[in-house]
């Protein structure tokens, strides 16, 4: 045996003559293949001026002095072109890419690309190629000071109409909500409360953006007490109570937003009036809630609170 297996270094032979030519051409070898870092993938001819060192993975069609040495990896030295012949598994740093590459028996690829899977914290598996075991994760964009448009966007694609693009949100690995295109265009909000039953709650048209909602939906009920004749509310429901004794007037509503919906309902033994035309309440005329039946449907437009409809119930 006149060299090693794998890098084919030229091994000293007992009682052999200027046994430092053979040690150095090993030594030029290892410098060669450790740390590979490549200057080049798929050169096809030598650069007029080679630096020491500078390391060239040689394509089809190759010329000049590296004629027939596809595939094979060159080295400039002090004594010419050194060759190497990659196997498969090395790692290699891209000088051009900025990035590491692998060969893979055939050529040298990217080693982040076309990988079966990745795992952070954890294995991946066939159905999770991506998988991540963390507290957090986080997605920035790119400013336009370091060359970026300062957009982010996350897209989830699916092959076709038919299929499913969504996010899923689990409790203890079953599913309690779902969000996205669930077998369809349009776009679904839905949820379980064991992952096996799902209800969709809301759906958005994707024709047209029509918001349909697929249950009944409803707002939390409040007991704002009315202060100094302001009644502060912040729910969509609201039964008020007197700032003291069993009965008050309103001449304000506070909170809210442009075109927000309030519904008020009463309470048997209290009375609430609601005076029309004093601060912010624009109604038909006084309304009185002193019965559990009674309600008033009110619109915000402006700063300004609008009746739609009152029920005297009582």
């Amino acid at each position: 045996m006149t060299s090693t297996a794998r890098l084919a270094l030229p091994l000293i032979a007992a009682e052999q003559a200027q046994k430092h030519i053979t040690h150095n051409e090993a030594l030029l070898v290892l410098d060669a293949a450790v740390q590979l870092r490549v200057t080049a993938r798929d050169a096809t001819e030598p650069p007029a001026a080679p630096e020491p060192g500078q390391t060239f993975a040689i394509g089809s069609g190759a010329a000049g002095a590296w004629t027939g040495r596809e595939g094979q990896l060159a080295t400039w030295t002090a004594g010419g072109w050194r060759y190497l012949i990659p196997q498969t598994g090395w790692i290699a740093w891209d000088e051009t890419a900025g990035a590491p590459v692998i060969f893979d028996g055939a050529s040298w690829r990217a080693l982040l690309a076309n990988l079966d899977g990745i795992g952070i914290g954890t294995t991946p598996d066939a159905a999770n190629r991506l998988a991540v075991r963390t507290e957090a994760a986080l997605f920035t964009a790119i400013p336009g000071a370091e060359g970026g448009s300062g957009n982010l966007r996350l897209i989830v694609n699916k092959a076709a109409a038919a299929d499913s693009a969504t996010l899923i949100f689990q409790s203890d690995w079953s599913g309690r909500a779902e969000v996205g295109l669930s077998g369809n265009e349009d776009l679904t909000f839905k949820v379980s409360p064991d992952g096996a039953a799902w209800a969709t709650a809301m759906t958005l048209d994707h024709t047209n953006g029509f918001v349909r909602f697929d249950q009944l939906f409803g707002s939390a009920v409040s007991f704002p007490a009315v202060v100094d004749g302001v009644l502060a509310v912040e729910t969509s429901c609201a039964v008020p109570a007197p700032q003291s004794g069993s009965a008050d007037d309103i001449e304000t509503i506070a909170g809210g937003f442009d075109g927000a919906l309030l519904v008020l309902t009463g309470t048997a033994g209290l009375a609430l009036t609601f005076k029309n035309g004093t601060g912010n309440l624009r109604l038909g005329a006084d309304r009185v809630l002193d019965a559990f039946e009674d309600s008033l449907m009110l619109t915000r437009r402006g700063g300004d609170w609008i009746e739609l409809s009152y029920a005297n119930n009582s």
